[in-house]
């Protein structure tokens, strides 16, 4: 893992925070300051930020890169709970319930983050009310998530909970390309199935089913969504292509 100061890039690193939501409306020198209260951090695909249990001692902002959030339940099995992408923050509901991590993130890529201490980000949200106003409406987005797909789990057909996990993961963290929206994360068909509480084999037969109808396109670890638009309709049984 590779850490070091700003330095001479911190002007560019003001800019890339101030492209994301959360700091959008920072005076850039209380940007700058923050930085350079901070430390960027790099790690290889594999590697861990944090592992569940770890002190929660700062907020992780990630720059570059894919990161999964794993979770163990009392059997020491381990699911995917969350993925997150450039300009999402790490740790903010332990960092502020002074509590340690509650669940493990792994770089699915090669990642950077910019590591806050704690003592630092809550001067600068005592600063900065429109900051934290912002902070608390993701917080809250996040629990929403949370209490949805525990409902999506209980309630929706397997299929259904596919399209609206492919369809939420476009809307973060995908890329609108000629041929449709390309998901950025290397994403494994493993790895949706824990995203979605079902089985392996039933997100492969599903996916291979929308590849063979041409709402998808398969690669390695890449999902290209050919028809989002059948794929919202699905999620939110909307009148739309049927024959599946």
């Amino acid at each position: 893992m590779g850490r070091g100061k700003p330095g001479t890039g911190e002007s560019q690193m003001v800019e890339t925070l101030r492209a994301y939501p959360l700091f959008r409306e920072a005076p850039p020198e209380d940007l700058a300051a923050l930085i350079r209260a901070g430390t960027w951090r790099m790690w290889p695909a594999g590697r861990f930020l944090f592992l569940e249990g770890d002190p929660a001692e700062g907020l992780y902002v990630l720059l570059e890169g894919y990161v999964k959030v794993i979770q163990a339940d009392a059997a020491g099995q381990e699911a995917v709970a969350q993925m997150a992408g450039p300009g999402e923050p790490l740790g903010l509901i332990a960092l502020f319930a002074d509590q340690p991590y509650p669940a493990s993130a792994q770089a699915m890529t090669p990642c950077r983050a910019l590591w806050i201490p704690g003592t630092a980000f809550r001067e600068f949200l005592l600063r900065h009310p429109e900051v934290a106003l912002r902070m608390l409406r993701l917080l809250a987005e996040r629990l929403h998530e949370v209490h949805r797909r525990l409902l999506e789990v209980s309630v929706l057909r397997v299929e259904r909970r596919l399209a609206r996990v492919l369809v939420r993961l476009a809307g973060r963290l995908g890329r609108r390309t000629e041929e449709g929206i390309e998901l950025m994360l290397p994403l494994s068909r493993e790895e949706l199935a824990e995203l979605c509480g079902t089985r392996l084999h039933t997100v492969s037969r599903l996916l291979n089913r929308w590849q063979r109808a041409g709402w998808v396109r398969l690669g390695r670890r890449r999902i290209l969504l050919r028809q989002p638009h059948a794929l919202v309709a699905l999620a939110e049984e909307l009148e739309g292509p049927r024959g599946l």
